[in-house]
């Protein structure tokens, strides 16, 4: 059979569709000792398709340290910032919860600022304990159902991911409170890292809540005396080659983040520079690999 022929006999969508692409990026997050047009200049030239900015009180991309000057010369780099980080938690104070409003308005006013065409989605983790689940597990979802409401009036999505040490820490509690709020403007976030501390299956953990998942996380860990201890991509015992290669099973293309855990950051000798290098050079290898980056 001859070329022509066979192609003939491919559906018009396996002949059509690209194939996919995981795009990398990372965050300000493990650089906060670097001025914000310094780390975004390095994580371009790293060679990262985008950057996340921190918005925590203390970093320098927080919102009320970007002025309209810094905003424009961020959205005149004309360089992707899919994503933005805060620290929210569900259960605090009622004062506290409006204050974590206005912050989520003041985030989507710099999403809009900076990238008006496509505003990145913004992630947080959830705050409680695991073994407070049952007792709270309502409260939080009325709670995560305001920010949602907060995040759809003001245009932009919320992440949330699941945690070790936090109240949704595995799939189930995180898929329970995603689908209480059922609100476009919320999603997931796929991290790995927490699962394998819980000994989490990662193929199920991944055909679970990849579909409600809005971009990937990346990092390492290990239990210490029964602790978590993060670290860089590569520097643990997550089996990169499988996971990689049930998302190209998947067809997956989007962002993956990489995130330099806060234990990393306060460690004497911390570089910013050799943790995004060496994290670029080895997750770029491993999807290079999979298919998935070309």
């Amino acid at each position: 059979m001859i070329r022509r022929s066979f192609l003939s006999l491919l559906p018009v969508a396996a002949m059509s569709a690209p194939p996919p692409r995981i795009r990398l990026s990372i965050g300000t997050y493990g650089m906060q000792m670097l001025a914000v047009d310094r780390a975004l200049d390095l994580i371009r030239k790293t060679g990262y398709d985008g950057a996340e900015l921190c918005l925590m009180p203390g970093w320098p991309s927080e919102p009320a340290k970007l002025d309209t000057a810094a905003r424009r010369r961020i959205g005149a780099l004309h360089f992707p910032i899919p994503t933005l980080i805060e620290n929210f938690n569900l259960l605090v104070s009622d004062e506290a919860h409006r204050a974590t409003l206005d912050r989520i308005r003041a985030a989507a006013a710099l999403a809009h600022d900076i990238s008006p065409q496509s505003p990145p989605i913004l992630q947080t983790v959830l705050g409680g304990k695991p073994e407070e689940w049952r007792t709270v597990n309502k409260r939080m979802a009325a709670r995560l159902a305001e920010w949602a409401r907060v995040a759809e009036d003001n245009h932009i999505q919320i992440a949330v991911k699941s945690h070790f040490g936090s109240a949704a820490n595995d799939v189930g509690r995180l898929l329970h409170l995603i689908g209480q709020v059922s609100s476009p403007a919320l999603g997931g976030i796929y991290d790995y890292s927490h699962f394998q501390l819980m000994d989490i299956d990662l193929r199920e953990s991944l055909l679970q809540l990849l579909p409600h998942s809005l971009f990937i996380t990346v990092k390492d860990g290990r239990l210490v005396d029964g602790k978590p201890q993060f670290l860089l991509p590569g520097e643990g015992t997550i089996d990169y080659d499988t996971y990689f290669r049930i998302l190209r099973e998947r067809n997956y293309s989007g962002w993956m983040l990489v995130e330099i855990s806060r234990q990393l950051q306060t460690k004497p000798g911390y570089d910013p520079v050799h943790a995004a290098q060496q994290s670029y050079r080895f997750l770029s290898a491993k999807l290079r690999v999979a298919g998935l980056r070309p």
